[in-house]
């Protein structure tokens, strides 16, 4: 039950980061669209309008949206089938062939220090914060872009050139001082550092982590 409601809220929160990630690349797709049609159209007098960029900005981030949704439901329909072939399939593979040979796995282990479990623990803590607080970061990008996004949340983005490390030119970075975006990114970092530290520990001096040899 646990485990079946797990794997929901997994596949619920990856299609939330799909349609996150395709209103964000449409939203700027369609605000570069109308920047550049205003710039062809202009006659250097006019100064450039941000309610119509932030409207065409609205318009992508719905097409973004909704073409994620569209292809996160024709792969599921087409996983469904595929499963659903495979299952009439094995029904008609014989049990003996079916059933592989369970084999004989022995480990060997011996009991984890304290410090080491604690490193460990705390840096697989301080990973998973980080692909966690990521995501959030993402999902707080996509929301600025969006219609529904707060006041001051759009006007703290910016959009700088940075060079990149391995790249010798400069490549456009999204940047925001804005704090709820930094809390969303920095604060899953730490809980997950500390609680995994926490858990490397106790789990250490109660004899329960092993290193395997």
């Amino acid at each position: 039950m646990l485990l079946t409601l797990g794997k929901r809220l997994a596949q619920g929160y990856g299609l939330l980061l799909a349609m996150a990630a395709g209103g964000l690349v449409f939203a700027n797709l369609f605000g570069l669209g109308a920047f550049l049609i205003q710039e062809i159209g202009s006659d250097n007098q006019r100064a450039a309008s941000l309610e119509l960029y932030g409207w065409w900005m609205h318009c992508g981030w719905w097409v973004g949206v909704g073409l994620a949704l569209t292809g996160a439901v024709t792969r599921k329909r087409a996983t469904q089938t595929k499963t659903v072939g495979e299952q009439t399939t094995d029904d008609t593979v014989p049990a003996d062939l079916a059933r592989p040979e369970s084999g004989r796995w022995k480990t060997v282990g011996k009991r984890s220090g304290v410090l080491s479990s604690i490193a460990f623990f705390g840096c697989a803590g301080g990973f998973a914060g980080l692909m966690l607080g990521g995501s959030l970061l993402l999902l707080w990008f996509s929301l600025a872009y969006s219609p529904f996004a707060p006041a001051g949340w759009a006007s703290s983005v910016k959009v700088e050139q940075r060079a990149g490390s391995l790249l010798p030119e400069n490549k456009e970075v999204m940047t925001t001082t804005h704090p709820v975006a930094l809390y969303a990114f920095g604060v899953p970092i730490g809980l997950g550092a500390t609680a995994g530290a926490i858990i490397g520990g106790v789990g250490a001096a109660l004899g329960k982590v092993e290193d395997v040899e």
